[in-house]
């Protein structure tokens, strides 16, 4: 069990609008809770990337999400790492591609470096898809290696 100092759970729309206001509430809380700002940089930008990915794939591309639909987070900070859940209801759609470089009609990808980005700005990515949704778990430890 985790011995939670800070606990808060969030629910958005999930639509485009939405994700500058997530960013900022993010960045607001973890800088609140006193999260060191290089660690809260890197939990902003894995955050943005998962939440843009809601917006843009847990739907279906162009149709938008269903009204009602949601983008729920879910922020933990213990005393020595800050956990993200972010949590939508749409369905995972397998990508055409995984070439990073091209898309299915060879021309230049618009996408799919986004978990290459998560992962790079965090400790850890786990990803878990179901017909329920998808969650995406960020955590990052609040002492980076080497500091």
């Amino acid at each position: 069990m985790v011995d939670a100092v800070e606990f808060e759970r969030i629910s958005y729309p999930a639509a485009a609008e939405s994700c500058p206001a997530i960013r900022d509430d993010v960045r607001a809380w973890l800088d609140g809770s006193g999260v060191p700002g290089e660690v809260a940089r890197g939990v902003v930008l894995a955050v943005s990337e998962a939440i843009d990915n809601v917006v843009t794939h847990a739907y279906g591309v162009g149709t938008g999400a269903p009204t009602g639909a949601t983008i729920d987070l879910t922020l933990v900070l213990d005393g020595a790492e800050v956990v993200v859940t972010i949590a939508d209801h749409g369905q995972w759609a397998q990508p055409e591609t995984t070439d990073l470089e091209h898309d299915a009609t060879d021309r230049p990808a618009q996408h799919g470096r986004g978990i290459i980005l998560m992962n790079s700005h965090v400790d850890e990515v786990a990803i878990r898809h179901d017909r329920d949704g998808t969650s995406v778990l960020l955590r990052s430890r609040l002492v980076r290696e080497g500091a």
